[in-house]
């Protein structure tokens, strides 16, 4: 509702029959109505730019009272009542005890907070002084003192469930908000909400201009359509982008519930938001489908690679025993490789332990028969598992044909990262020493076919190897984005 531009607020103020008195955020008087002065024998000179507590002097417990409400309405921005309050003032003669009952109600400024604080007093102390009279006079005063002190009952009793509702909703673990009007102006949010949105100061400003990046995202919609159909809107695991207290976008996920709020006339008047940050299980449950997409490409990858190495081994053995030696071995390996990675949370192994699986038995008990440097290099799935039975196929031939075949024998492998044609790729050699002088094969066997055809082909290695007669030697470029 728009008030007509010529009305005239103070007169109305001052016409109020209700004693009123403003005050600033430092409860400093900023204006009082006629009311007001005439029931505090004061006058507006004296008053106005005066601390209250400067103005009405107090001490004890009901000072303390009074103070306490006006500073939870100024922190809080919530209306405060004291049903009863007993505060003496200065009268015409010295100062008189009087009774009052007070609501201290928040006024904000443009930028939402607490300006002023709007207190509503009545002077209860004739109501009192009677009520204590009837009583001390006998047995026939005592009712009449009972309408008294059941509305300061009752009314205490209101004030300590709305304390008890307004703490349980600060305290809430879920975030919640209340928004008023078409515009959708917080009126109030809990502590949740306000960690959710970084921290920001909403209260009393429109959400689309507290929260603009939510306008885009189809939030005011729903809002709309729950004001205008006054039916309540529930909405699961919804994607939002929010501004962080540092100014970053960062996506969450949400469940919200958006309930009409009615007024008595049963329009709606406003909307009650609840809602939770379910952006953990969210996350837990895309991963689990990775996981799971994952295993099932490993699962098919681990088949077609069991029955390549078993048709080649196959092919490449002269008797049942070679093969089942062969074959045992290759699959001991691609084992290994696998249990190593399922041990690791980010499905990745490093190329040193890929090595030390297969060479570690040449290297300790004193053998130091095998060197190993080079920085730390963590090896995706789709490349770990090839790699490995390369470095498996290596160490067998050494062992059975190579330098690993002499007690004198060395192997030094060595690797850095590089660029490749692709990016990032890992670069390595495997040197044998102080073995049997080496010969080219006469037959490509199943190491030379995956050395040369395989690893090309699955991940796009580069290798080159060299029989050179004082000892076998091998050099590999491995990009580490190998295509799947």
């Amino acid at each position: 509702m728009k008030l007509v531009d010529s009305m005239d607020f103070e007169a109305v103020f001052n016409s109020l029959p209700t004693p009123t008195m403003v005050m600033d955020a430092d409860l400093n008087i900023v204006a009082a109505n006629t009311a007001y002065l005439d029931v505090t024998g004061r006058d507006i000179a004296s008053l106005i730019g005066a601390n209250v507590f400067a103005a009405f002097p107090g001490e004890g417990q009901n000072r303390a009272k009074l103070q306490k409400s006006f500073e939870r309405v100024r922190d809080e921005g919530v209306a405060d009542v004291l049903p009863s309050l007993d505060y003496p003032i200065a009268g015409a003669s010295g100062v008189e005890a009087r009774r009052w009952s007070c609501t201290h109600v928040p006024i904000r400024g443009p930028d939402g907070k607490v300006a002023y604080i709007v207190q509503n007093t009545q002077d209860i102390s004739a109501l009192a002084l009677s009520a204590g009279a009837q009583a001390g006079s006998g047995g026939t005063g005592a009712p009449s003192a009972q309408p008294l002190e059941m509305v300061q009952v009752l009314n205490q009793t209101l004030l300590t469930t709305a304390h008890y509702l307004h703490r349980l909703f600060m305290q809430a673990s879920n975030f919640m908000c209340v928004l008023r009007g078409r515009d959708y102006v917080y009126e109030m949010i809990n502590k949740a909400y306000a960690e959710f949105i970084g921290g920001r100061d909403v209260v009393g400003q429109r959400m689309r201009d507290a929260m603009p990046e939510l306008a885009s995202q189809g939030f005011m919609d729903v809002l709309d359509k729950v004001f205008n159909s006054g039916e309540a809107f529930a909405g699961r695991k919804m994607r939002v982008l929010l501004q962080g207290g540092d100014g970053q976008i960062r996506e969450y996920f949400i469940d919200l519930t958006c309930q009409p709020i009615l007024g008595e006339d049963g329009a709606v008047s406003g909307i009650f938001i609840e809602g939770s940050d379910v952006t953990n299980i969210v996350r837990a449950e895309q991963r689990q489908a990775l996981l799971i997409r994952e295993l099932h490409h490993r699962v098919r990858n681990t088949l077609a690679t069991v029955q390549g190495v078993m048709n080649t081994t196959a092919k490449s053995t002269a008797s049942i025993e070679e093969f089942q030696e062969a074959f045992a071995g290759r699959i001991g390996s691609l084992a290994k490789t696998h249990a190593v990675m399922t041990d690791e949370f980010d499905q990745c192994v490093s190329f040193e332990h890929l090595l030390n699986q297969e060479l570690g038995i040449y290297a300790g008990n004193g053998l130091n028969r095998v060197h190993l440097s080079g920085p730390p290099v963590e090896l995706p799935s789709q490349i770990a598992v090839p790699l490995g039975m390369a470095v498996h196929e290596l160490t067998t031939n050494a062992a059975k044909f190579g330098s690993l075949a002499f007690e004198a024998g060395h192997v030094a492998v060595e690797w850095s990262l590089d660029d490749g044609p692709s990016g990032a790729a890992l670069r390595w050699e495997w040197s044998e020493t102080d073995g049997p002088r080496v010969a080219p094969p006469g037959r490509e066997g199943f190491g030379s076919m995956l050395l040369k055809r395989v690893l090309s082909q699955q991940i796009g290695a580069e290798v080159n190897v060299a029989y050179e007669p004082e000892g076998f030697r091998l050099r590999m470029l491995v990009p580490l984005r190998a295509e799947r």
